[in-house]
């Protein structure tokens, strides 16, 4: 069993603690670790408040509610003081947003275990060279969950370059392909690949909403720094 030597997977490892999602085996593992290190102890201890303060100003879904409410007061009507109140109410909860935009992992659905991946494809009639692809799209997973984006990228390029892809498996390539741009600092092919999918209708790939934003986000900060 071994520790995740990349911040982002850490910070997940220690949610799934957490929310009481670890086994047994891996909770003492965890443990272990938490008495032995205090800067996991420290960063246990941030994750913690980040998700209070997610909760304290109902984000997500309801904090957007309130947003687009507070948006459409009418100005005219609005007193002084409700206009401090909701202001210092909004730039709360804006704060709140973007630490857990900046800080919260990106969870893309899990290619893994999912068989509409390798849909229609019979394992037993695959030319050589779509086994390769397949086998190149789960190497690029798995250095994503080791924080070898270089090698990830490496991989994940040749599975876009092929042809013959259906939908739903090239946009589950291009979008960890974008996510190990950007995680390898190359903001400008990740946001490229992103757009693509910013208005998408008929996208087969079922990237949550939530995660859609946290990508955004993370591009647009590493922009500016």
């Amino acid at each position: 069993m071994k520790r995740p030597t990349d911040k982002a997977e850490e910070h997940d490892w220690i949610e799934q603690y957490l929310f009481g999602k670890m086994t047994k085996e891996e909770a003492v593992f965890f443990e272990n670790e938490l008495k032995n290190d205090k800067n996991l102890t420290k960063e246990m201890e941030n994750v913690q408040q980040i998700h209070k303060r997610i909760q304290e100003v109902f984000l997500e879904q309801n904090a957007l509610n309130t947003l687009k409410k507070l948006q459409a007061l009418d100005r005219r009507r609005t007193t002084v003081f409700k206009v401090f109140k909701y202001a210092g109410f909004l730039a709360a909860a804006c704060a709140a947003f973007i630490v857990y935009l900046s800080s919260s992992p990106t969870q893309f659905p899990n290619s893994e275990n999912d068989f509409t991946v390798v849909r229609k494809a019979n394992p037993t009639s695959m030319t050589p060279q779509q086994h390769y692809v397949f086998d190149q799209f789960f190497e690029g997973q798995a250095h994503i969950a080791e924080g070898q984006y270089t090698l990830a990228i490496k991989n994940l390029e040749t599975v876009v370059q092929f042809n013959d892809l259906r939908p739903y498996f090239r946009e589950a390539a291009q979008w960890h392909l974008a996510f190990a741009y950007l995680k390898n600092g190359d903001t400008v092919r990740a946001e490229q690949l992103y757009l693509q999918f910013s208005n998408c209708l008929d996208c087969e790939y079922p990237v949550s909403k939530i995660d859609r934003w946290k990508v955004w986000w993370q591009i647009q900060y590493t922009k500016l720094f």
